[in-house]
C-alpha cells in the first residue's frame, strides 16, 4: 500500500472560494445550508450527480463546473455533520483537496470523486457513504493518521462499473 499523503491546511483564499461555491450549489439545488439538515443536502447532491451521469438536466448553469459545485457542497456537509476539516493533501508532487476526519483516519476527495463519477459514468455513492459514516459517527474506523480514502472502500462494496440506462 502506498504511503499516506502529507496534509497541510487549506489556504484562506481557497476556503473562501469553497464556501462561496458551496453556497451557490445550495441555491442551484434549492437547499438551505443553514436550515436543511446535512443528510437531505447530501441526498440532493447525490441525485444531481446521478442525473448528470444519465445525461439528464440539472438546475446548475452550463457555465458552472458541476464537479466543483457539487463537490464543494458535499464536502461542506461532511464538515457540518461530522466535524471534518478541509485539507490540502499532497501525494508526492500531486495536490488534491479533501475533507478529513478528526482522527485523520479517513479522507474524502469530493472534487475528484464527483469528477470521476461524471466523466466515467460511475455509480454515485455519495449518499451511501454519508449514511454509512452517520451510522458510525464519531468512531475512529481506521488507524489514526492513515487517511484512508472512504470512497475507495465504498467502491469495494458497490462495483465501479459504468452505468447503462435501462427501461
Amino acid at each position: 500500500m502506498s504511503a499516506a499523503p502529507k496534509e497541510s491546511p487549506t489556504d484562506p483564499e481557497r476556503m473562501r472560494l469553497i464556501e462561496a461555491v458551496s453556497n451557490e450549489a445550495a441555491a442551484y439545488l434549492g437547499v438551505d445550508p443553514m436550515s436543511d439538515n446535512p443528510a437531505s443536502i447530501v441526498k440532493a447532491v447525490d441525485a444531481a450527480i446521478v442525473r448528470i451521469v444519465f445525461g439528464e438536466a440539472v438546475p446548475i448553469p452550463e457555465s458552472e463546473e458541476k464537479d466543483l459545485v457539487l463537490g464543494a457542497l458535499w464536502g461542506a456537509q461532511m464538515v457540518r455533520e461530522f466535524g471534518w476539516s478541509w485539507a490540502d493533501m499532497r501525494f508526492g508532487e500531486t495536490l488534491d483537496v479533501a475533507v478529513v476526519s478528526p482522527a485523520r483516519d479517513m479522507a474524502i476527495y469530493p472534487f475528484t470523486f464527483v469528477t470521476d463519477c461524471i466523466a466515467k459514468r460511475r455509480v454515485c455513492t455519495v449518499e451511501l457513504s454519508f449514511n454509512m459514516l452517520r451510522e458510525r459517527k464519531g468512531e475512529t474506523i481506521f488507524a489514526a493518521e492513515s487517511y484512508e480514502s472512504v470512497m475507495m472502500h465504498v467502491r469495494h462494496i458497490v462495483p465501479p462499473y459504468a452505468l447503462e440506462k435501462t427501461g
